[in-house]
């Protein structure tokens, strides 16, 4: 895989035909929580996952699409990008910041996650809006594929 740079290449998000699945931003801000996805499908993450592969995106479309995004695009609605270098930094033994967790085991699992995923994440935890499936959409464009 060649080197990813934010400036020029996108990110990819598999998700349902009707658009990105909507975080909740005041949701537990736990980078573990949400890449184990621990309290199942539909928990409240204010993160949406992203990857640097299309085809890692379209296996997590299962049915749906895969979404481009471009993260110089993020920051005039609010959204903060969590480069894969940033997690795998944050990843190592019982975590730091927001990727600090109990079990060091269960970070190790993260970290091997955002490995094998070229995993990014797109932080909606700072998003004030009314209208969060229109910064969604903003983010995540229905129509660029």
């Amino acid at each position: 895989m060649s080197t990813w740079k934010q400036r020029r290449d996108p990110l990819f998000r598999g998700d349902g035909e009707g658009g990105v699945q909507l975080p909740t931003p005041g949701a537990d801000p736990s980078v573990v929580r949400h890449i184990l996805y621990l309290d199942g499908p539909g928990r409240p993450t204010p993160y949406v996952s992203t990857t640097e592969s299309r085809d890692v995106a379209e296996g997590f479309a299962k049915g749906g699409r895969v979404y481009q995004t471009r993260v110089p695009d993020w920051a005039p609605h609010g959204v903060v990008h969590l480069s894969r270098k940033e997690l795998l930094s944050n990843l190592r033994g019982v975590g730091k910041g927001r990727a600090r967790w109990p079990s060091a085991q269960q970070v190790m699992t993260a970290r091997r996650y955002v490995e094998e995923a070229a995993e990014h994440l797109a932080d909606f935890s700072g998003v004030v809006s009314e209208d969060l499936r229109g910064v969604v959409d903003a983010v995540f464009p229905p129509g660029r594929r």
